[in-house]
Protein backbone atom coordinates (compact mmCIF):
# COMPACT_ATOMS: atom_id res chain seq x y z
CA UNK A 1 0.00 0.00 0.00
CA UNK A 2 1.28 3.66 -0.71
CA UNK A 3 -0.65 6.78 -0.77
CA UNK A 4 -1.28 8.07 -4.15
CA UNK A 5 -1.90 11.84 -2.79
CA UNK A 6 1.49 13.17 -1.14
CA UNK A 7 -1.07 16.75 -0.18
CA UNK A 8 -3.28 14.12 1.79
CA UNK A 9 -1.00 12.06 3.39
CA UNK A 10 1.35 14.90 4.44
CA UNK A 11 -1.57 16.73 5.92
CA UNK A 12 -2.70 13.20 8.06
CA UNK A 13 0.86 13.29 9.03
CA UNK A 14 0.52 16.86 10.37
CA UNK A 15 -3.02 16.10 11.64
CA UNK A 16 -4.01 19.23 9.50
CA UNK A 17 -7.06 19.53 6.98
CA UNK A 18 -5.61 19.07 3.52
CA UNK A 19 -7.14 21.13 0.43
CA UNK A 20 -9.90 20.38 -2.13
CA UNK A 21 -7.93 17.93 -4.63
CA UNK A 22 -9.02 16.89 -7.92
CA UNK A 23 -8.76 12.95 -8.13
CA UNK A 24 -9.98 12.48 -11.56
CA UNK A 25 -11.39 15.31 -14.20
CA UNK A 26 -14.60 15.26 -12.88
CA UNK A 27 -13.57 13.74 -8.98
CA UNK A 28 -12.94 15.87 -6.56
CA UNK A 29 -12.04 15.26 -2.52
CA UNK A 30 -12.89 17.90 -0.11
CA UNK A 31 -11.59 17.54 3.66
CA UNK A 32 -14.04 18.33 6.19
CA UNK A 33 -12.86 19.07 9.89
CA UNK A 34 -13.77 16.82 12.52
CA UNK A 35 -14.33 17.92 16.20
CA UNK A 36 -12.37 15.83 18.77
CA UNK A 37 -8.71 14.27 19.11
CA UNK A 38 -8.85 11.06 16.95
CA UNK A 39 -8.98 12.10 13.53
CA UNK A 40 -8.49 15.66 11.98
CA UNK A 41 -11.21 15.09 8.74
CA UNK A 42 -13.27 13.62 6.74
CA UNK A 43 -13.65 13.52 3.06
CA UNK A 44 -16.65 14.45 1.31
CA UNK A 45 -16.39 13.60 -2.67
CA UNK A 46 -17.54 16.07 -5.22
CA UNK A 47 -18.67 14.34 -8.44
CA UNK A 48 -19.83 16.42 -11.60
CA UNK A 49 -21.66 14.34 -14.33
CA UNK A 50 -21.67 14.58 -17.83
CA UNK A 51 -24.99 16.84 -17.68
CA UNK A 52 -23.63 19.71 -15.32
CA UNK A 53 -24.65 18.26 -12.75
CA UNK A 54 -23.04 17.60 -9.41
CA UNK A 55 -23.53 14.27 -6.98
CA UNK A 56 -22.21 13.85 -3.21
CA UNK A 57 -20.38 10.90 -2.00
CA UNK A 58 -20.72 11.02 2.23
CA UNK A 59 -21.99 14.89 3.15
CA UNK A 60 -20.11 15.24 6.23
CA UNK A 61 -20.05 16.92 9.39
CA UNK A 62 -23.06 19.63 9.70
CA UNK A 63 -21.90 23.16 11.22
CA UNK A 64 -21.77 26.76 9.91
CA UNK A 65 -17.99 26.49 8.97
CA UNK A 66 -18.83 22.92 6.93
CA UNK A 67 -21.67 24.08 4.84
CA UNK A 68 -19.10 27.15 4.12
CA UNK A 69 -16.14 25.12 2.49
CA UNK A 70 -18.45 23.15 0.87
CA UNK A 71 -20.01 25.90 -1.04
CA UNK A 72 -16.69 27.60 -1.50
CA UNK A 73 -15.60 23.98 -3.05
CA UNK A 74 -18.85 24.23 -5.10
CA UNK A 75 -17.61 27.41 -6.49
CA UNK A 76 -13.85 26.68 -6.82
CA UNK A 77 -15.31 23.97 -9.23
CA UNK A 78 -17.64 26.44 -11.23
CA UNK A 79 -21.07 25.02 -9.70
CA UNK A 80 -23.55 26.00 -6.98
CA UNK A 81 -25.28 24.31 -4.26
CA UNK A 82 -28.67 24.37 -6.56
CA UNK A 83 -26.52 21.52 -9.05
CA UNK A 84 -26.45 19.11 -7.14
CA UNK A 85 -28.62 16.22 -7.59
CA UNK A 86 -27.91 13.51 -5.66
CA UNK A 87 -26.27 12.39 -1.87
CA UNK A 88 -25.16 9.15 -1.60
CA UNK A 89 -23.82 8.25 2.06
CA UNK A 90 -21.24 5.22 2.56
CA UNK A 91 -22.59 4.78 6.21
CA UNK A 92 -24.86 6.70 9.01
CA UNK A 93 -22.09 8.37 11.10
CA UNK A 94 -22.44 12.20 11.08
CA UNK A 95 -19.39 12.78 9.90
CA UNK A 96 -20.39 11.15 6.76
CA UNK A 97 -23.69 11.76 6.67
CA UNK A 98 -24.63 15.09 8.88
CA UNK A 99 -24.92 17.78 5.65
CA UNK A 100 -27.36 15.78 4.32
CA UNK A 101 -30.76 17.37 5.28
CA UNK A 102 -29.51 21.08 4.67
CA UNK A 103 -27.61 20.11 1.25
CA UNK A 104 -30.86 18.36 0.14
CA UNK A 105 -33.30 21.65 1.96
CA UNK A 106 -31.29 23.63 -0.20
CA UNK A 107 -30.66 21.78 -3.39
CA UNK A 108 -33.87 19.29 -3.74
CA UNK A 109 -31.38 16.33 -3.99
CA UNK A 110 -32.07 13.36 -3.76
CA UNK A 111 -30.36 10.97 -0.66
CA UNK A 112 -29.53 7.14 -1.00
CA UNK A 113 -28.68 4.62 1.37
CA UNK A 114 -28.65 0.78 1.45
CA UNK A 115 -31.60 -0.53 3.12
CA UNK A 116 -30.15 -1.82 5.86
CA UNK A 117 -28.48 1.33 6.60
CA UNK A 118 -31.69 3.31 6.58
CA UNK A 119 -32.92 0.74 9.15
CA UNK A 120 -30.23 1.10 11.50
CA UNK A 121 -30.70 4.74 11.30
CA UNK A 122 -34.60 4.34 12.35
CA UNK A 123 -33.58 2.26 15.28
CA UNK A 124 -30.91 4.28 16.61
CA UNK A 125 -33.15 7.31 16.78
CA UNK A 126 -35.93 4.97 18.67
CA UNK A 127 -34.08 2.76 20.94
CA UNK A 128 -31.09 5.61 22.52
CA UNK A 129 -28.51 4.32 24.94
CA UNK A 130 -31.06 4.54 27.88
CA UNK A 131 -29.32 3.93 31.36
CA UNK A 132 -31.36 0.72 31.94
CA UNK A 133 -29.77 -0.80 28.97
CA UNK A 134 -26.43 0.05 29.47
CA UNK A 135 -26.65 -1.11 33.14
CA UNK A 136 -27.73 -4.46 31.86
CA UNK A 137 -25.05 -4.09 29.31
CA UNK A 138 -22.24 -3.47 32.44
CA UNK A 139 -23.77 -6.16 34.53
CA UNK A 140 -23.28 -8.77 31.75
CA UNK A 141 -19.67 -7.52 31.01
CA UNK A 142 -18.66 -7.42 34.63
CA UNK A 143 -17.88 -3.58 34.69
CA UNK A 144 -16.16 -3.08 38.00
CA UNK A 145 -18.01 -0.52 40.45
CA UNK A 146 -15.32 2.22 40.21
CA UNK A 147 -15.73 2.43 36.10
CA UNK A 148 -19.26 1.63 35.84
CA UNK A 149 -20.49 5.19 35.99
CA UNK A 150 -18.79 6.33 32.54
CA UNK A 151 -20.69 3.85 30.36
CA UNK A 152 -24.22 5.09 32.49
CA UNK A 153 -22.85 8.64 31.41
CA UNK A 154 -23.51 7.72 27.69
CA UNK A 155 -26.94 7.71 28.28
CA UNK A 156 -26.75 11.33 29.17
CA UNK A 157 -27.67 13.79 25.94
CA UNK A 158 -26.73 12.94 22.29
CA UNK A 159 -23.69 10.39 23.06
CA UNK A 160 -21.76 8.74 20.33
CA UNK A 161 -22.98 5.46 21.57
CA UNK A 162 -26.19 6.41 19.92
CA UNK A 163 -25.12 7.71 16.35
CA UNK A 164 -26.44 10.63 14.83
CA UNK A 165 -28.62 13.48 16.36
CA UNK A 166 -32.33 13.26 15.59
CA UNK A 167 -31.00 16.26 13.71
CA UNK A 168 -28.79 14.37 11.49
CA UNK A 169 -31.11 11.21 11.08
CA UNK A 170 -33.00 12.20 7.57
CA UNK A 171 -34.94 9.75 5.86
CA UNK A 172 -33.52 8.47 2.80
CA UNK A 173 -35.43 9.17 -0.36
CA UNK A 174 -33.61 6.46 -2.52
CA UNK A 175 -32.25 2.87 -1.20
CA UNK A 176 -29.60 1.51 -2.65
CA UNK A 177 -29.36 -2.67 -3.03
CA UNK A 178 -25.97 -4.61 -3.16
CA UNK A 179 -25.32 -3.93 -7.30
CA UNK A 180 -27.07 -1.19 -7.95
CA UNK A 181 -25.62 1.59 -10.28
CA UNK A 182 -26.04 5.16 -9.35
CA UNK A 183 -27.56 7.24 -11.42
CA UNK A 184 -24.82 9.84 -12.39
CA UNK A 185 -24.54 10.47 -16.04
CA UNK A 186 -21.35 9.62 -17.22
CA UNK A 187 -20.71 7.20 -14.34
CA UNK A 188 -21.09 3.66 -13.56
CA UNK A 189 -20.99 3.56 -10.11
CA UNK A 190 -21.56 -0.14 -8.84
CA UNK A 191 -22.68 -0.46 -4.68
CA UNK A 192 -21.26 -2.87 -3.07
CA UNK A 193 -22.64 -4.04 0.42
CA UNK A 194 -19.77 -3.80 2.59
CA UNK A 195 -21.14 -4.43 6.33
CA UNK A 196 -18.92 -4.82 9.56
CA UNK A 197 -18.43 -1.17 10.46
CA UNK A 198 -22.01 -0.70 10.55
CA UNK A 199 -24.71 -3.07 9.13
CA UNK A 200 -25.48 -0.90 5.86
CA UNK A 201 -21.94 0.69 4.49
CA UNK A 202 -21.42 0.58 1.34
CA UNK A 203 -18.83 0.92 -0.96
CA UNK A 204 -18.88 2.15 -4.99
CA UNK A 205 -16.85 1.26 -7.21
CA UNK A 206 -16.14 2.67 -10.80
CA UNK A 207 -14.09 0.66 -13.20
CA UNK A 208 -14.31 2.58 -15.60
CA UNK A 209 -12.08 5.98 -13.47
CA UNK A 210 -9.95 2.44 -11.13
CA UNK A 211 -11.62 3.89 -7.83
CA UNK A 212 -13.29 2.37 -5.33
CA UNK A 213 -14.93 5.06 -2.82
CA UNK A 214 -14.58 2.56 0.86
CA UNK A 215 -15.71 4.54 3.16
CA UNK A 216 -14.58 3.55 6.65
CA UNK A 217 -14.71 -0.04 5.45
CA UNK A 218 -10.39 0.02 4.60
CA UNK A 219 -8.66 2.87 5.42
CA UNK A 220 -4.99 3.77 5.20
CA UNK A 221 -3.96 4.61 8.22
CA UNK A 222 -6.24 2.83 11.00
CA UNK A 223 -8.17 -0.21 10.98
CA UNK A 224 -11.69 0.61 11.23
CA UNK A 225 -14.14 0.05 13.95
CA UNK A 226 -16.84 -2.77 13.84
CA UNK A 227 -20.41 -2.85 15.15
CA UNK A 228 -20.85 0.80 15.35
CA UNK A 229 -24.58 0.98 14.08
CA UNK A 230 -26.86 -0.66 16.81
CA UNK A 231 -27.64 -3.81 17.54
CA UNK A 232 -27.74 -6.15 14.55
CA UNK A 233 -28.96 -9.80 14.04
CA UNK A 234 -25.40 -10.90 13.01
CA UNK A 235 -22.29 -10.65 14.14
CA UNK A 236 -20.28 -7.49 12.71
CA UNK A 237 -16.84 -9.36 12.26
CA UNK A 238 -18.28 -12.04 10.45
CA UNK A 239 -20.18 -9.84 8.49
CA UNK A 240 -16.75 -7.75 7.36
CA UNK A 241 -14.50 -10.82 7.05
CA UNK A 242 -17.41 -11.88 4.03
CA UNK A 243 -17.77 -8.16 2.86
CA UNK A 244 -13.67 -7.58 2.95
CA UNK A 245 -12.85 -9.64 -0.45
CA UNK A 246 -15.49 -8.14 -2.14
CA UNK A 247 -13.31 -4.24 -1.96
CA UNK A 248 -10.25 -6.63 -2.01
CA UNK A 249 -11.03 -7.77 -5.92
CA UNK A 250 -11.04 -4.23 -7.09
CA UNK A 251 -7.16 -4.20 -5.50
CA UNK A 252 -5.74 -2.46 -8.62
CA UNK A 253 -8.34 0.20 -8.26
CA UNK A 254 -6.85 3.71 -6.17
CA UNK A 255 -8.96 3.77 -2.74
CA UNK A 256 -10.71 7.04 -2.07
CA UNK A 257 -11.78 6.66 1.75
CA UNK A 258 -13.40 8.29 4.35
CA UNK A 259 -10.54 9.42 5.79
CA UNK A 260 -6.81 9.96 6.16
CA UNK A 261 -5.83 9.72 2.24
CA UNK A 262 -5.94 8.11 -0.82
CA UNK A 263 -4.02 5.43 -1.72
CA UNK A 264 -3.44 2.36 -3.84
CA UNK A 265 -2.74 -1.36 -2.89
CA UNK A 266 -6.35 -1.73 -1.98
CA UNK A 267 -6.28 -5.31 -1.64
CA UNK A 268 -3.46 -5.76 -0.02
CA UNK A 269 -4.91 -3.26 2.65
CA UNK A 270 -8.68 -4.76 2.43
CA UNK A 271 -6.48 -8.60 3.80
CA UNK A 272 -4.79 -6.39 6.04
CA UNK A 273 -7.51 -4.82 8.12
CA UNK A 274 -9.40 -8.44 8.35
CA UNK A 275 -6.13 -9.73 9.48
CA UNK A 276 -5.80 -7.00 12.26
CA UNK A 277 -9.49 -7.94 13.94
CA UNK A 278 -9.05 -11.72 13.42
CA UNK A 279 -5.35 -11.30 15.76
CA UNK A 280 -8.01 -9.81 18.21
CA UNK A 281 -9.98 -12.64 17.40
CA UNK A 282 -7.58 -15.04 18.28
CA UNK A 283 -6.56 -13.39 21.25
CA UNK A 284 -10.03 -13.98 22.72
CA UNK A 285 -10.21 -17.11 21.83
CA UNK A 286 -6.79 -17.83 23.62
CA UNK A 287 -7.93 -16.20 27.10
CA UNK A 288 -11.54 -18.56 26.43
CA UNK A 289 -10.06 -21.60 26.04
CA UNK A 290 -8.32 -21.01 29.01
CA UNK A 291 -11.51 -19.74 30.69
CA UNK A 292 -14.87 -19.93 28.80
CA UNK A 293 -16.27 -18.06 32.06
CA UNK A 294 -13.74 -15.14 31.71
CA UNK A 295 -16.18 -11.86 31.94
CA UNK A 296 -15.86 -9.77 28.76
CA UNK A 297 -14.24 -6.77 31.01
CA UNK A 298 -11.36 -9.39 32.18
CA UNK A 299 -11.01 -10.06 28.98
CA UNK A 300 -10.90 -6.53 27.69
CA UNK A 301 -7.95 -5.77 29.89
CA UNK A 302 -5.73 -8.08 28.70
CA UNK A 303 -6.11 -7.75 24.84
CA UNK A 304 -3.64 -5.59 23.30
CA UNK A 305 -4.99 -2.21 22.43
CA UNK A 306 -3.17 0.89 20.44
CA UNK A 307 -3.59 3.13 23.32
CA UNK A 308 -2.98 1.05 25.98
CA UNK A 309 -6.40 -0.47 27.80
CA UNK A 310 -5.83 1.93 30.96
CA UNK A 311 -5.99 5.07 28.28
CA UNK A 312 -9.51 4.11 27.31
CA UNK A 313 -12.40 6.52 28.81
CA UNK A 314 -15.93 6.96 28.30
CA UNK A 315 -17.31 5.98 24.81
CA UNK A 316 -13.96 4.57 23.97
CA UNK A 317 -14.47 1.93 26.63
CA UNK A 318 -17.38 1.30 25.39
CA UNK A 319 -16.32 0.72 22.24
CA UNK A 320 -14.01 -1.38 23.17
CA UNK A 321 -15.90 -3.49 25.81
CA UNK A 322 -18.60 -4.23 22.94
CA UNK A 323 -15.69 -4.91 20.33
CA UNK A 324 -14.37 -7.81 22.66
CA UNK A 325 -17.92 -8.99 23.42
CA UNK A 326 -18.40 -9.27 19.69
CA UNK A 327 -14.71 -11.18 19.26
CA UNK A 328 -15.99 -13.50 22.06
CA UNK A 329 -19.45 -14.19 20.37
CA UNK A 330 -17.45 -15.10 17.23
CA UNK A 331 -15.29 -17.40 18.68
CA UNK A 332 -18.14 -19.60 20.56
CA UNK A 333 -19.67 -19.52 17.10
CA UNK A 334 -17.00 -21.29 15.63
CA UNK A 335 -16.03 -18.18 13.16
CA UNK A 336 -13.00 -19.56 13.45
CA UNK A 337 -13.31 -22.98 12.24
CA UNK A 338 -14.44 -21.78 9.62
CA UNK A 339 -11.28 -19.58 8.91
CA UNK A 340 -8.84 -22.63 9.85
CA UNK A 341 -8.36 -21.31 13.34
CA UNK A 342 -5.27 -19.75 12.62
CA UNK A 343 -4.94 -18.98 8.99
CA UNK A 344 -5.75 -15.10 7.49
CA UNK A 345 -8.32 -14.22 5.50
CA UNK A 346 -7.97 -14.62 1.47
Amino acid sequence: MRATSRTQSEASDARRVPPLEQVRDDVWALAQPMPGEQLPYSFLYLLRDTDGGVHVIDPGSDGDDDWDSFVRALGAIDAAVTDVRTLTATHLHPDHLGMASRIRDASGAILQLHPAEARALAALGEHRPDRARLERQADAWSVPAERRDELLALAVGDAPAAGASSAERPRPDRLLDDGAVLDIPGFELVVLHTPGHTPGHLSLRDDRRGVVFTGDHVLPHLFAGLGLGGPTDTNPLADYLRSIERVAEAGDHEALPGHGYRFSGLGERARESAEHHLARTREVAAIVGRDPATPVWDIATRLTWTAGFAGLRGFTLYSALSQTAMHREFVEGGGLDGLGGTGPIG
